[in-house]
């Protein structure tokens, strides 16, 4: 995953928060994909015109107790997403 790719949400997919689990939910196809607090995080700021690396930035900034773990959690998530069908990445424009 290229660190200027930008992560583009499926609009299909929606956010469903309850009480204490987060995931995300196809209508269409019910396909449900659960999500822990850091994919939460990533996926609230997936809004298409942010890259890999500003998503990093940005959580690095607001979370620098977890600096070393960031860069793959943010990795790990991006490629749930990708293989879920829930997004997908697209080159940054020039």
């Amino acid at each position: 995953m290229h660190p200027t790719h930008i992560p583009v949400p499926n609009p299909d997919y929606r956010l469903e928060e309850f009480s204490d689990e987060v995931l995300l939910y196809h209508p269409a196809d019910t396909r449900t994909v659960y999500l822990n607090r850091a994919a939460s995080l990533v996926w609230k700021l997936c809004d298409g015109t942010r890259t890999v690396a500003d998503i990093t930035a940005l959580l690095r900034g607001s979370y620098p107790e977890s600096v070393d773990t960031i860069d793959s959690d943010v990795e790990w998530a991006l490629d749930q997403f990708v293989e879920n069908g829930a997004m997908h990445l697209k080159p940054e424009a020039d």
